[in-house]
C-alpha cells in the first residue's frame, strides 16, 4: 500500500462495498483511482511506473462508498501464487473502513479460487495494519521508487463456508454450472475442503 489512512476521515463500514471490475466502465474507475492517488499525489512515480503493462492481465477490485468509486486493488494470478499490488484509495475516502474492505475482499477471493500463497510488499509505515490480519515481515525492507517496502507473510486458513474451487471438482455437474458464472460471483459454499491453515504471503505493493 502506498498511503496511510487519515484519521480525520470517518466512513461507516456499511457504506462500503467492493466488487470485481467486470465492465470497461468499472475498469476505467480502477485506473482513474490509481491516477488520482499515485500520479497526482506522489512526485516520484511516473506514468510508466504505475501503469506497467500488467493491467489487462489482472483482476481489479473497486471499493465504493455509497456508490462512488473510492479505492482499488490489483491481483495477478500465477500457477502457484497470487500477487497483490497497486492498492490505492482516493484521499477523500482514505480510511480504515475502505482499506479493510479491500484487503478482506482480496484475501477471500484468493482463498475461494483455491490459492494458498500470494505475494506482495507493504510500506513500512503500514506494516502494523497488516499485522491485524495475522501478518509479519518476511524479509528485509527494500528501497524502491514507491518508498521503503517490506515483504509480508500471512496465514490464511481455509473457510469451508466460503467454498473453494479445486481441479478435483472438474466434471461434477454442479461445478460445471457454477464455473461459467461471472468471476467472484460464484457460490461454491459446500465445495471447499477443510484444510489446516498454511502460510500465504498477502500484502500490498
Amino acid at each position: 500500500m502506498t498511503q496511510t489512512t487519515e484519521n480525520k476521515v470517518r466512513i461507516p463500514s456499511s457504506s462500503v462495498t467492493v466488487k470485481i471490475a467486470a465492465t470497461p466502465d468499472e475498469f476505467a474507475m480502477a485506473m482513474a483511482i490509481r491516477a488520482a492517488v499515485f500520479l497526482a499525489e506522489e512526485d516520484n512515480i511516473t506514468y510508466h511506473d504505475e501503469f506497467d503493462g500488467n493491467d489487462m492481465m489482472s483482476t481489479h477490485l473497486v471499493a465504493y462508498v455509497d456508490g462512488d468509486p473510492a479505492g482499488t486493488f490489483r491481483i495477478r494470478w500465477f500457477a502457484g501464487f497470487a500477487r497483490l499490488e497497486r492498492l490505492g484509495i482516493r484521499k477523500r475516502y482514505r480510511c480504515l473502513a475502505v482499506l479493510n474492505a479491500l484487503a478482506k475482499h482480496a484475501m477471500d477471493l484468493c482463498r475461494q479460487k483455491g490459492y494458498r500463497i500470494a505475494s506482495g510488499k507493504s510500506r513500512s509505515d503500514v506494516v502494523s495494519f497488516w499485522r491485524r490480519f495475522g501478518g509479519r515481515p518476511s524479509g528485509d525492507a527494500v528501497e524502491m521508487f514507491r518508498g521503503t517496502l517490506v515483504p509480508m507473510v500471512y496465514d490464511i486458513p481455509a473457510k469451508p463456508a466460503l467454498g473453494e474451487i479445486s481441479a478435483e471438482m472438474l466434471g461434477d455437474h454442479d461445478f460445471e454450472e457454477l464455473i461459467v458464472q461471472r468471476e467472484g460471483e460464484w457460490d461454491f459454499a459446500g465445495y471447499g475442503r477443510a484444510e489446516t491453515p498454511v502460510s500465504a504471503i498477502v500484502a500490498a505493493e
